[in-house]
Formats: C-alpha cells, structure tokens, sequence
C-alpha cells in the first residue's frame, strides 16, 4: 500500500528527492514491516526509480510519436503540393495539346494553289511589315483605320510587292516582320481607342499573317522572321533582354501563325528567328540587322554606322539596318525604315510632331546590291484579307465606328 502511495506521489512531482518522499511516507506511516529506516528508504527509492523509467518511456513515446505525426503531416502536405502542381501541369500540357491540335486542324485546312515562277536568278525579295497596331482604331481628319482598313493595307502591300519582285526576278522572299503587330494599353489615349483587347487581336491578326505567308508562298519560297516591338510588349517597364522583352504579343503571334503554316505543309516555307530585340538575317552576300529601332538608330547615318560597329566589335558584319517604330518612312544609303500600316496617329503627330501616311516598303538584293520600292498604302480600295469580324467586338467605340449610329430613345412632341 504505501508503494502505491509513493508511486502517486512521485508522479505528481510534490517532492524534489527520493529521501524527502521517503521521510514523510515514515513519519505518516512508519517502517511499514520494514527492520530499519535505510531498508524502507531504498525500498521507496526502487519505486521512484521505476516511476522514473515509465516516464521516461513515455516521453520517448511522445516524441516519437510527434515526429512520426510530424513526418506524417509533411509528407500528406508535400503530396497534397505535389497532387496540386501534378494537376497544374497536366491541365498545362492538355490545354497546350489542345491549342497544338487546334492549329493544326486550321493548318490542315489550307490548300495553297502554288504557281511558282521558278526563276534562275539569285536575287532575293523582302516584304517589310511594321507597326501595324491591329487593335487600334483612329478616325482623324486625315486618317481612318480599323480592321478591315488593316486587311484591305496588308493586302494591297503584299500585291504590290509581288508585282515588284515578278518585274525584278526574283528566286525567294523573306518577310521581315519588325515589331508593333499589336498597339500598346497602357496610356489612356491608347485605351480608349481600341477596336479589341490584345487577345483577341493576337488571334486576329495570327490569322492575317498566315495568309499574308500563304500569299506569298503561292509563287516563291519564303522565309519568315520576326523581331519584337515596344508597344506590343505585356510588362509596363521596358527590359533589354530577349529573355525578358520576348514576354510580348508580337512573338505570341507569330509562334500561333508558324504552327498553322508548319501544318499546312507549304512547300519551301521556313520561319527564322522569332523572339529576339534584334537578329541579323543573311541575304545572299548580304546581312541585314533587323529591329524595331526604339533606340531611333536608323535616323541618322551616324547612329546606323555606331550601330554596325557595335556589331562588328562582336564578330558579326552587317551590311544594311532595318527598322521602324517613327512611323514614318526614311530611306538611306546603310539602312531604311518603313512608314507604318496604321498610319498618322495622336502620338507621331502630337508628341512626335510627325505627319506620315500608312506605306510600306519591298527590297530586292541582287548580289551587293538593294532596291527598294515604297507603296503608298493611305488609300486601300482594293480587297482585304479575311478576318474574324466577332474578334473586333470589344470596345463600344468600334461599334460607333464601324456601325451606323441608331437612335435608343425617341421623344414626340
């Protein structure tokens, strides 16, 4: 009985000693049976001791048992991240498969009818496209532009350069796509002239560039190339490497364009570089640099000649610049850039002080040689490519513009 006691009472922990436990247990019952106070003492020390190891193992118990419940909830919660990320992944690469699969039943359905001049000569023809701001829409005194006036420009562009290049001859085309397929959103005079949301006009304007490809690709071999523009880009803040800049609607474009192209299967039908500042394409014996030009390196021929040797400390020997972004066409010795499909806009009037009208420019290379042919493209009156009307359908403003204006409310008196 008094072991009973004692145990408790060491559990409890109302003693600090074995021999303080020991001598009250004898003062309130005595030797209990024992001979001697020291016998009843280690009697009472046996039991405290074996108290001492069941709590003992109790506590390894708990701990182990707390690491293992631990270890527990850290594998459910790393299953659980991995089951999320597994999900997100999966939900990924089904919705890429599926957009794959799409492009390439669109690409499927196109039946080119080739009529391949097969010439013998080694000059090379170049369609430059820039700064087409398919999502904008302007209804100036001097300008009116929306997607229909951007099919109808792209078209007569296109039309005229193949007329150029039957009168020169030549053997292959490269189209130079150099920035600004789509308007930028973020001032508010930007904003609020907007035929639709840049989706919607990256998936248009895909579209008019497959069959500004097929197009050309009806009579000679093509090659496609693209580098990025300023306004078509998705980040606020203007970054100044491909990695960073190519998070931009100009390659999102083109990327959906050479995955149609690539399904249709076109003979001799090859896109380049296309998620790069710059890139330099050769061209026969010649190498042109290709940009959007925001660093303005094609208005001056000072600044075009910096620009070549800035490329040749590198290793690289570039002959002729390409550019945009002024909107406004200037052609020179070493370089050239093109006036805009879009046209005069608020800004290269008002903050630029720029007057230009939509143009676009063709070149031919002959060997060391370059011919270029401007295209007046301000008055369009011919057919447009065809383009998905519904995609336009975003801002109330392209209704007006693009619909009669209907009375909602009528008061006789």
């Amino acid at each position: 009985m008094v072991k009973d006691i004692a145990a408790k009472l060491w559990r409890e922990g109302k003693f600090g000693s074995k021999r303080s436990l020991a001598k009250h247990l004898y003062e309130e019952y005595g030797l209990c049976g024992f001979k001697d106070f020291d016998s009843f003492r280690r009697s009472i020390s046996r039991e405290c001791e074996k108290i001492d190891e069941d709590l003992e193992l109790i506590g390894s118990n708990v701990r182990l048992a707390k690491q293992r419940q631990k270890l527990q909830d850290t594998n459910r919660i790393e299953r659980k991240s991995f089951r999320e990320y597994a999900r997100i992944e999966n939900a990924v690469e089904e919705y890429g498969a599926a957009i794959n699969k799409q492009l390439k039943h669109l690409g499927s359905k196109i039946k080119l009818n080739l009529k391949r001049l097969n010439s013998k000569s080694s000059s090379i023809g170049v369609i430059h496209i820039t700064d087409v701001h398919a999502n904008e829409l302007i209804n100036s005194h001097n300008n009116q532009y929306n997607v229909d006036v951007l099919s109808r420009r792209l078209k007569k562009l296109v039309d005229e350069s193949i007329k150029y290049f039957q009168f020169k001859d030549v053997s292959k085309v490269l189209i130079a796509f150099t920035g600004d397929l789509l308007n930028s959103d973020r001032r508010l005079d930007e904003l609020l002239n907007q035929a639709t949301n840049r989706s919607k006009a990256s998936v248009l304007m895909a579209h008019l560039v497959v069959q500004v490809i097929c197009d050309v690709a009806q009579y000679y071999p093509v090659d496609v190339v693209s580098v990025l523009g300023n306004e078509s880009r998705v980040t606020k803040e203007m970054t100044f490497s491909n990695e960073a800049f190519s998070d931009n609607y100009d390659f999102t474009i083109l990327a959906i364009a050479r995955e149609i192209v690539y399904a249709a299967n076109i003979p001799d039908v090859k896109f380049l570089s296309i998620d790069k500042m710059e890139t330099v394409v050769e061209l026969g014996e010649q190498n042109w640099l290709l940009a959007h030009d925001v660093s303005k390196f094609t208005d001056k021929q000072a600044k075009t000649q910096q620009t070549i040797g800035r490329y040749a400390l590198n290793g690289i020997k570039v002959d002729f610049v390409l550019g945009g972004h002024i909107h406004a066409f200037r052609g020179a010795d070493i370089s050239s850039r093109s006036g805009s499909m879009v046209g005069s806009n608020s800004y290269n009037e008002h903050s630029l002080n720029l007057y230009s009208r939509a143009s676009g420019v063709c070149y031919v290379v002959e060997g060391s040689n370059r011919y270029y042919q401007y295209i007046d493209l301000q008055e369009a009156n011919n057919d447009g490519y065809e383009y998905e009307s519904r995609l336009e359908a975003y801002n109330i403003k392209s209704h007006s513009k693009n619909k009669p204006q209907q009375a909602i409310l009528k008061v006789v008196i």
